[in-house]
């Protein structure tokens, strides 16, 4: 469960030595007057019970490491294209659609996003849910509803790794549907009436193309915890003992 972890903030573990030091210069000092206690009159012992200083030393440690914040680097492999197909409702007939999901099927690496702009926009998110999207594409009509593509897709690459973006604009009339194009994304602009599905598998082959996402889990909430839990062992020894 631990492999890989490493700490964020090393150099903070010497705070223990500030612990150690004060431990051994600045013993603690008890107040000589107390009420009467006939436990500690009756009683030899003087010395905490061990339990007690191991309970100290464990919560000083604990806190100290859970500063130190405990963190595993994770590297995700993820697989394939992101792919937008922007569709011009206007072009929308059966072989393009036979077309597109031809296209779909052949790229199982691949994540899909639909957008088919008008007075009623169709927007399906990034998804490898092959089969809702087919249905999707089963279901649409064409439609002679005035309709612009903008920049405004690049929002639907916004969990896409750099470079892993790609938008397919199927249209007989590009001049008319797109109005601007985001940076930092390949765009084809295809005519649906062609070949187009060939093409598009030549260049960009629909094989499996690794790329990897790095983020972080953290664990500092377990020394965090047993230091509390050290704590309070501790604290109840001391009211135990009357020196709290």
């Amino acid at each position: 469960m631990f492999d890989g972890v490493y700490f964020q903030f090393p150099k903070l573990g010497f705070i223990l030595f500030f612990f150690l030091a004060c431990e051994a210069l600045c013993p603690l000092r008890t107040n000589p007057i107390y009420f009467p206690r006939t436990l500690f009159f009756e009683s030899n012992e003087t010395k905490s019970p061990l339990w007690m200083w191991v309970a100290k030393w464990a919560m000083i440690s604990f806190f100290i490491v859970a500063l130190m914040s405990p963190v595993r680097e994770v590297k995700e492999e993820v697989s394939g294209y992101d792919i937008l197909i922007a569709l011009d409702p206007a072009s929308i007939h059966p072989d393009m659609i036979e077309d597109i999901q031809s296209f779909i099927e052949k790229r199982n690496h691949d994540r899909f996003a639909l957008y088919i702009p008008g007075a009623s926009p169709i927007m399906i998110p990034l998804s490898d849910d092959y089969e809702a999207l087919q249905k999707i594409l089963l279901q649409l009509t064409s439609d002679h509803s005035e309709g612009k593509i903008t920049k405004e897709i690049e929002r639907f690459f916004s969990t896409s790794p750099d470079g892993k973006g790609w938008v397919l604009v199927l249209s007989e009339k590009p001049k008319k549907l797109v109005r601007s194009l985001p940076i930092g994304v390949e765009v084809s602009i295809i005519d649906p009436n062609e070949d187009w599905v060939e093409m598009s598998d030549r260049a960009h082959p629909p094989f499996e193309v690794i790329r990897v996402q790095k983020y972080y889990e953290y664990y500092y909430i377990y020394p965090l915890f047993i230091g509390f839990l050290a704590m309070l062992l501790y604290l109840y020894g001391r009211n135990q003992k009357g020196l709290a």
